[in-house]
């Protein structure tokens, strides 16, 4: 059987990273068939600028420890890793990117040569369409395939809610509901739109916009009409507390998409509506809701203690989100090692159209809201 060794380019900070959680799944046996981690690469924390900052110490016992029990070999920068053998050795190579989102064009860059079958990149992929659009020809080029993690692609809620609205005879409406936990304070939100200054659409929402694309066929062209539900929704400026610059984004932001072949379906977002992501499904004509289904589910929730139990205090979206990131990486090496299709895995084909509709809305719906 081909096994799949796994260079994790970006762990960051133990228990708070998603790098790192990547990382802890692997690690895991027999949570992840056929794959290993082999090479963990950490920009940051072994950068000499890193040292005493918050996290710096944590990396670096979490490192020794993973090193002596499991083997994994550490290295600041993706140049240091050794390129895969040409020999057939009954292994393939999977590099996963979950850096911050300005480095991976350079690092998807450094991953190619590294003869890399495929890469899972991490949401959104790059600050903008074109750096997207420029790694995904390069990509090409060198034949490898470039898989992105939007979890929620794969997540049951999502299977629930497109199933009922097929099995339903009436037209429904069905709404996508992601929730963030940031308190409803000014300080809080400022931090918020500061650290993810790509904005509430490329960040946040970037998820929902990638099931719009993937599953009902929505993109820029496809698009007639966008309208913001004012009642719902709130724009905002903030000063962000580290530069003391002006940053302007969505606390909160719902609004209608149509398309040209009439499909309509809906997104919401809430910097401060709890850890949850609903799929809502209403009676089109008297908006009657019919069913929500969550993420995480019953079963994800009553799996959370032993999570905690087993991985620590982390971050509580690493145990709601656990059981699609483990579904997207079991895809992602079942494909490497025989080419069984990813089924519902987005590539960066998708993630480019992805980033095309959150620059293509973003004003729009600013504008809307002003």
């Amino acid at each position: 059987m081909t096994k799949v060794s796994v260079v994790l380019v970006g762990c960051g900070c133990p228990l708070r990273s998603m790098g790192w959680y990547h990382a802890m799944q692997l690690l895991d046996a027999g949570r992840i068939q056929n794959a290993s981690l082999t090479y963990v690469v950490e920009p940051w924390y072994f950068a000499p600028a890193a040292e005493g900052t918050p996290g710096h110490s944590d990396f670096h016992e979490w490192a020794k420890k993973t090193k002596e029990s499991h083997g994994v070999e550490f290295f600041h920068t993706v140049e240091e890793v050794p390129t895969a053998p040409a020999a057939d050795d009954g292994s393939v190579r999977l590099a996963i990117i979950s850096a911050r989102t300005a480095d991976n064009p350079k690092l998807l860059d450094q991953c190619l040569k590294l003869g890399c079958k495929a890469i899972y990149l991490e949401k959104p992929g790059a600050p903008t369409v074109s750096e997207l659009e420029a790694m995904k020809s390069r990509a090409d080029e060198a034949g490898v395939k470039v898989f992105m993690g939007f979890n929620k692609n794969v997540s049951s809620y999502l299977t629930f809610s497109r199933e009922l609205v097929n099995k339903t005879a009436e037209k429904c409406d069905v709404t996508f509901l992601h929730n963030n936990n940031y308190a409803n304070t000014e300080a809080e939100l400022a931090e918020c739109f500061e650290r993810n200054a790509e904005g509430m659409l490329k960040n946040m929402a970037i998820h929902e916009l990638a099931i719009l694309v993937t599953y009902y066929g929505v993109t820029v062209d496809t698009i007639d009409k966008v309208e913001a539900d004012k009642e719902f929704s709130s724009c905002k400026t903030l000063k962000g507390p580290a530069s003391g610059k002006d940053f302007t984004d969505f606390d909160k932001l719902k609004f209608k998409i149509v398309t040209k072949s009439g499909v309509e379906v809906n997104v919401a977002a809430d910097r401060c509506g709890g850890d949850d992501s609903v799929g809502i499904v209403n009676k089109a004509d008297s908006g009657e809701e019919l069913a929500r289904f969550t993420m995480p589910d019953e079963a994800t929730v009553a799996n959370t203690d032993a999570l905690k139990a087993k991985y620590g205090d982390a971050m509580p979206y690493f145990f709601a989100q656990d059981p699609d990131y483990l579904k997207l990486k079991q895809l992602v090496v079942q494909n490497c090692i025989d080419g069984t299709p990813a089924e519902g895995v987005a590539d960066i084909e998708t993630a480019v159209e992805t980033l095309k509709v959150a620059e293509y809305l973003t004003p729009i719906l600013t504008k809307q809201l002003q």
